[in-house]
């Protein structure tokens, strides 16, 4: 491949559920990203529907990968679950000196690219994983409220009104099951068992009962913050709790590839996420709560979009502001790379009163 794509970026992944939200509002936008993928069939209805450029190629060779690469300065990877294809890809951006963006909200994911960090920095491109709602708005609210109490010892972030998941979510979701729950535990990533950790949280004038879950922030939150006791929560109905219990000791059946891959391959079946109304009328709240040794308390509260709307719009200005700024080069998390602020320039989004 011998042609140069000057001023544009690579969209990997632009035929999947959050994919194809990202490419149509770039058009709409008038950006103009390549599409890739691994179906060529696939890109090309899409590329037809967009008029965009699209290459086909798929992610099982970092040599390969990295020919592609090369012709492009960034990439936004939006091809999960990524713990599964992050390997490849972030090795090729790094052989290809290519920026790297992805919309993940796995913990593994993040853990891997930070341990890149050194070699991101020598050949001078950065790793900025999170992009998309894992983990922005939630990353944005635990760096304003770190600010506003320097001395935070403990961080308690919250999400709820999430609404649908995509089939690729649920994919990456289950993936992670066998491995259970995270907390950070005086700065130590800790396991805890799936559903054992739940808190009382008031939130739009009345409490709510959420469970802890292993959110991207439990680890990225501390690489922003520095706040040593971080959980991250979110509302689940009784029953998805009551299963989750009673299925936990089954869940080692997950690390089997072969069960795997079945289990998701149902989930693409089943599976078709949030449809168009569901993205358009769900709002999202956001709540970072901090408290230092002397227990005072202060809470940031950011009204947000639905998760995948919000992440079509924040990947998207992610991609902008990178193409006008540079950030250096390194491992970045999204208030890292653009400020603690950078949520409430997502259309939509605003700091709003908690109580």
């Amino acid at each position: 491949m011998t042609q140069k794509y000057k001023n544009k970026w690579l969209l990997y992944g632009a035929t999947g559920y959050t994919g194809k939200l990202i490419a149509r509002l770039a058009k709409e936008r008038e950006e103009s990203p390549v599409l890739a993928g691994r179906n060529p069939t696939k890109l090309k209805l899409l590329s037809q529907e967009l008029n965009l450029e699209w290459i086909a190629f798929d992610l099982s060779s970092i040599n390969e990968v990295a020919k592609h690469l090369e012709n492009f300065d960034t990439v936004l990877h939006c091809a999960g679950p990524f713990a599964v294809t992050v390997e490849i890809m972030a090795q090729a951006c790094l052989k290809s000196k290519t920026n790297y963006l992805d919309i993940t909200g796995e913990i593994p994911v993040f853990e891997y690219l930070h341990k890149l960090e050194s070699q991101a920095k020598d050949v001078g491109i950065f790793f900025l994983p999170g992009v998309g709602f894992d983990v922005v708005p939630t990353d944005c609210a635990a760096a304003m409220a770190k600010s506003e109490m320097p001395d935070a010892t403990e961080l308690d972030l919250l999400f709820v009104g999430f609404g649908g998941v995509s089939a690729g979510t649920a994919k990456s979701v289950i993936a992670q099951a066998p491995n259970g729950s995270l907390i950070r535990k005086d700065g130590i990533l800790t396991k805890v068992p799936q559903f054992s950790i739940s808190k009382e949280f008031f939130i739009e004038g009345k409490f709510q009962k959420l469970y802890a879950l292993p959110w991207g922030d439990v680890y990225t939150s501390y690489i922003s913050t520095k706040i040593p006791n971080i959980k991250v929560f979110t509302k689940f109905s009784e029953s998805v709790v009551s299963i989750g219990k009673f299925t936990q000791p089954t869940s080692f059946l997950l690390k089997n590839k072969t069960f795997l891959k079945m289990a998701q391959a149902l989930i693409g079946f089943l599976i078709k996420g949030p449809d168009e109304k569901m993205r358009e009328k769900g709002r999202t709240i956001v709540q970072a709560i901090v408290r230092n040794s002397k227990d005072e308390k202060l809470t940031v509260q950011i009204d947000t979009l639905e998760g995948y709307r919000f992440t079509s719009e924040s990947a998207l200005l992610a991609i902008q502001k990178i193409s006008y700024k540079s950030i250096g080069s390194g491992f970045f998390t999204p208030s890292l790379a653009f400020g603690k602020d950078f949520v409430l320039e997502i259309p939509g989004t605003k700091r709003s009163n908690s109580k």
